[in-house]
């Protein structure tokens, strides 16, 4: 994999990426040989106090690493992580969908089986008849009819100017704009103040070092983003499918920026890219990019294995592991954007052993492992978050 020079001026010109932030970030440096165990003495006795999170840390990265990692420490405590914190536990039901809305109604399915985001639609008033928080939780969770509505989807975006009635859109596109509009209503809870709801759930974090091949200079960028976008990889040749672990080893891979000016000695050269997972997120989405968009939204229909456990530790900045487990999928059917159909496979609320399907208005008991291969959003939970117990049925 190559990446191009294109846009990096202004990368160059990003002066805080290679500089210490200022001291009111800052913490002071331990020796690696005394960041184990500190003494105080106290009355005349030495007392031992347990180590930092910051001093466990691999003392390579820099004090923008750390600052990255020090920012989401808290995200553990803020949070309802399994579905046993909940006030409420809904019923498995379906949305109807008077039209074209299945990107949207396979993507507020998705979400509803997150139990931060149940939380925070629970915990969540207001007297705004458009707000997407609100209708979400009157119209779907608390319905007790079979299938609840999708009405108010459109009206929530409505001054926004998107998703107009009566055209397909993309659901990774209405994923994104679901969490930046859930992130602008949940942010006046007053116990999420001054927090990013979108990346304390989902954000992850890539260092990147680029090396120089003139002067042998090291810098480091970082990259702080919500849903992982992996690529489909070229066909095998003896027609075995990829997995979602392998799509997303192709990201981490070491890359070169061609033409990379070098901010050292001021000379450019082929520079070699070594990207790794400095923060991993607390629920892991990844978007399959599966589509062309060359004017025919052209679709790659090859399938992926999904991994039911995934580690993400060979992919780590300090290779700690990190161990999820399959948690849900929009599957897209159709051989375009424009007239397929997308729907939506998740475990239940109720029993996190169990798959079930959601497809618009249906919903059943059982998940059709081919559906699976033609995922095009896929959700991860950390594995420590499901507390379930059980014989676990797999999807695939």
């Amino acid at each position: 994999m190559t990446v191009n020079n294109e846009g990096w001026g202004a990368f160059k010109t990003n002066k805080w990426l290679f500089t210490t932030p200022s001291s009111s970030y800052a913490r002071p440096r331990t020796p690696v040989q005394n960041s184990k165990v500190s003494e105080s003495q106290i009355n005349g006795k030495i007392v031992e106090t347990p180590p930092t999170r910051r001093a466990d840390r691999p003392r390579t990265l820099s004090d923008r690493g750390n600052e990255i990692l020090d920012n989401h420490e808290a995200v553990q405590h803020l949070y309802a992580w399994n579905f046993s914190e909940l006030r409420e536990n809904y019923t498995e039901k379906g949305i109807h969908n008077p039209s074209i809305y299945c990107y949207a109604i396979s993507c507020v399915q998705l979400l509803s089986h997150v139990p931060a985001i149940v939380r925070l639609l629970q915990d969540h008033r207001c007297q705004d008849p458009a707000c997407l928080c609100c209708n979400w939780k009157k119209y779907f969770l608390q319905n007790t009819n079979h299938a609840g509505s999708i009405a108010w989807f459109r009206e929530a975006f409505k001054k926004d100017k998107k998703f107009n009635q009566g055209r397909q859109e993309d659901a990774h596109d209405a994923l994104l704009a679901i969490l930046g509009k859930v992130e602008k209503i949940c942010v006046a809870n007053p116990r999420l103040k001054g927090r990013k709801i979108a990346d304390d759930l989902f954000g992850y974090s890539i260092r990147n070092e680029v090396h120089c091949r003139v002067c042998k200079n090291k810098h480091v960028y970082y990259e702080n983003n919500t849903v992982m976008t992996v690529r489909m990889l070229k066909k095998d040749p003896s027609g075995r499918n990829h997995s979602i672990k392998e799509l997303m080893q192709h990201l981490f891979a070491d890359t070169t920026i061609y033409g990379y000016n070098c901010a050292n000695c001021k000379k450019k050269s082929d520079a070699p890219v070594k990207p790794t997972l400095l923060r991993a997120p607390q629920i892991l989405l990844l978007h399959i990019s599966r589509f062309s968009f060359d004017g025919w939204g052209k679709k790659i229909s090859r399938p992926v294995t999904l991994n039911e456990t995934l580690d993400v530790a060979n992919m780590a900045t300090a290779g700690a592991s990190t161990v999820y487990k399959l948690c849900g999928a929009v599957i897209h059917g159709g051989t375009t954007l424009d007239y397929g159909h997308y729907w939506c496979v998740a475990r239940s609320r109720k029993r996190e052993t169990q798959f079930v399907t959601l497809n618009d208005s249906q919903v059943s008991q059982h998940a059709n492992p081919r559906d699976a291969t033609q995922s095009y959003i896929v959700l991860y939970r950390r594995a420590e978050h499901l507390v379930d117990s059980g014989i676990e049925k797999s999807m695939i």
